[in-house]
């Protein structure tokens, strides 16, 4: 599992540094297979499932495209036993139950109430906007300055939500910012 995750980081990473600011599609593509790949690296609650059966649920606002390409990715995947699902977003919509939110830049002024509203629940907030992280995002995924996908963590709202991330998904970041006391 180890292996393969750190040879799925890298595929992802490869493709990261093909992106140009021309290439959205790739550019979405990258984001997307970064938020399927989180799922497996950080510590779910056991309270995060009805059953142990129950799959993984990614909510996506403000990003159908990020949506598609989430949908494709799950649709011959799971993340260990587990099916992972894509739903769509609306406003007014609730966000309670879902392990993953992710909040596209044409929503970002919502994220700070978003992540309120899910404060002490176990789901992980990821966004893609410039200062999601002091806004309540957990997860933040940025285009640095030599065109590649990276992503940012705030170690404090994944500790809100009560998730622990792996040290592994740490190593990666771009920028860690630390939670706790």
């Amino acid at each position: 599992m180890v292996a393969v995750g750190r040879a799925v980081f890298a595929i992802v990473a490869l493709a990261a540094s093909a992106l140009a600011p021309a290439q959205a599609p790739l550019e979405r593509a990258v984001k997307a297979a970064y938020v399927y790949k989180f799922l497996a690296y950080v510590d779910w609650p056991a309270a995060a499932f009805d059953t142990p059966e129950a799959p993984f649920v990614i909510g996506v606002l403000g990003s159908d495209a990020i949506a598609d390409e989430l949908r494709q990715i799950v649709a011959t995947r799971s993340v260990g036993e587990r099916p992972v699902q894509v739903k769509r977003l609306r406003e007014g919509e609730t966000a309670s139950g879902l392990h993953v939110v992710f909040v596209g830049r044409a929503e970002s002024a919502r994220l700070p109430a978003l992540a309120r509203s899910l404060q002490g629940q176990p789901t992980l907030v990821v966004s893609e906007s410039p200062g999601a992280l002091n806004a309540g995002s957990a997860v933040n995924l940025v285009v640095a300055s030599d065109g590649r996908v990276r992503f940012e963590i705030a170690l404090d709202a994944a500790d809100r939500s009560g998730l622990r991330l792996s040290s592994r998904l740490l190593a990666l970041a771009q920028t860690v910012r630390p939670g706790g006391p």
